[in-house]
Formats: C-alpha cells, sequence, structure tokens
C-alpha cells in the first residue's frame, strides 16, 4: 500500500466518490485523482500537497498524521539551518543601506534659494529690503525683473515618503497568513512586497497574522512545530521537524476548485 492507495480505501470504504470528496474540500477532482495515484505534480509544490493529503484525509474518515509523516519521508528537502537562512536573508538589507543623499540634495537646493533671494534683495534694495525678504516678505522679490529664486523654490524639495505596506483583514483581496505555533519553537523572516514583515523567534502558542496586497514570502524553521492557514484555508505544516523551508502565497493561493 502507499499513501496514494490508502487515501482511495478510505474514501471508499466511506462510501464517497471524487466529486464528493473535491466538493467538500474545494480541491480540484483532477488533483485529487492524481493524489491517489502518488502523484503530487499538480499540487503546485510539497506545502500545497502535504495541506491536501491533510485536508482529504480528514474528510474521508482516516488518520492524517501518518500520511503527512510518510509524505515529508518521501518529499522533505535537505534545507540550510535557520541561522543561514536569516543570514542571507538580512545581510543584502545591511549592504544595500547609504547616505541619504535625498536629503544631502535638499539642503544644497535650500541653501542655493536662500543666497538668490539674498542676490536680489540687494539688488533691489538693500539692507533694508534683505531684512524685509528675510521675514517673509514678498514685496521685494515681486519688484525685480530678474527674479531668479522663482526657479528653484525651496518648498518643492522634498523628501520621498516611505512605502506602507497594506494591512489587509483575511477578508479583503489580498494575500493573508495566519502563523501558528503548536509546540517548540520557530524561526520566522516574513516579507510583502520586497518589504519586511516580521523576523523573530516564535514560542509556543504564539499566532501571527501576515498580510500584503500582492505577495507573503516566508521562511520558516523547524517547521513541523508551525500550522499555516493561507486565505483561510488550513494547510497544516510547511514541512518535518528541524527544517527549514521557504514559501511564497499570492491573492489566489491555494488554489481553489474550478
Amino acid at each position: 500500500m502507499s499513501l496514494g492507495s490508502d487515501l482511495a480505501a478510505a474514501r471508499v470504504a466511506a462510501g464517497m466518490t471524487l466529486d464528493d470528496v473535491a466538493d467538500r474540500t474545494r480541491v480540484r477532482r483532477t488533483v485529487i485523482a492524481r493524489i491517489e495515484a502518488d502523484d503530487f505534480s499538480m499540487c503546485g509544490g510539497d506545502v500545497y500537497a502535504r495541506g491536501h493529503v491533510r485536508t482529504i484525509a480528514n474528510v474521508v474518515g482516516t488518520d492524517p498524521e501518518p500520511l503527512v509523516a510518510e509524505f515529508d519521508r518521501l518529499h522533505a528537502p535537505h534545507g540550510p539551518s535557520a541561522s543561514e537562512v536569516f543570514e542571507s536573508e538580512t545581510g543584502g538589507e545591511r549592504e544595500r543601506r547609504g547616505p541619504n543623499w535625498t536629503a544631502a540634495m535638499a539642503a544644497a537646493l535650500l541653501v542655493v534659494a536662500m543666497i538668490a533671494v539674498f542676490q536680489v534683495a540687494r539688488s533691489t534694495g538693500g539692507p533694508t529690503a534683505a531684512a524685509n525678504v528675510g521675514v517673509g516678505s514678498t514685496a521685494a522679490v515681486s519688484g525685480s525683473t530678474s527674479r531668479p529664486a522663482a526657479s528653484t523654490p525651496p518648498a518643492t524639495t522634498q523628501s520621498p515618503s516611505p512605502t506602507i505596506i497594506a494591512q489587509l483583514p483575511p477578508s479583503a483581496q489580498g494575500v493573508s497568513v495566519r502563523l501558528e505555533v503548536v509546540a517548540g519553537k520557530s524561526w520566522i523572516s516574513a516579507t510583502g512586497s520586497g518589504k519586511k514583515i516580521f523576523e523573530g523567534v516564535l514560542g509556543s502558542g504564539a499566532i501571527k497574522i501576515l498580510t500584503d496586497s500582492t505577495l507573503v514570502k516566508i521562511v520558516v524553521g523547524n517547521a513541523a512545530s508551525v500550522r499555516l492557514i493561507v486565505n483561510g484555508v488550513d494547510i497544516g505544516s510547511p514541512g518535518a521537524a528541524g527544517q527549514v523551508v521557504r514559501l511564497s502565497f499570492g491573492p489566489g493561493d491555494p488554489t481553489a476548485a474550478g
């Protein structure tokens, strides 16, 4: 007997057809048939395959844990250590940091504008006009024929505002990942749209909601201790004990029946 044949036997024993299981799990009928034939190529990756095995087993009334363990034994990758993963994830960001050229350019433009205003004031009215310009008067500037300061107003020079990552609720359009630590500890690093969402160690019982409008990428250490619910669908544990797993989820994940 194999993993797929065990699922098929449990389905038949429960008196269910492939269509019955597809309706209950929201997994396509063709995907279920392939899984029963030990072909996981249509699942979209090991994480989804593992979640499908768990969901189908629960629906047909058999214990999912031995089946998931068998899947992990046959398909679990050999990943790097958690420390290596986090060093590679965060090292590039530290190296890319550099001088704040935007602030330096803003300061330089402001100095140039102040010199230009001072030159206009001195040519139109001497010290008195310069004093008036210094306290905010616009009369001396408006009387000038050359108006050199008008081409570079300091008020238009601003530093760009930082991008804010949308924190979407599970029901909104986008990606929502609920991460639960069910036992032990797990090392988590998560990014959304290229920005860091979370990084750290979570203990047993901890829950983290990770959201983004387009993409959530997660690195999970000690994957067996973590349970994932992606866009409202429980896909279970992403890997075995001690494994480091890289995951990526979009708005359409996991694939629904269609």
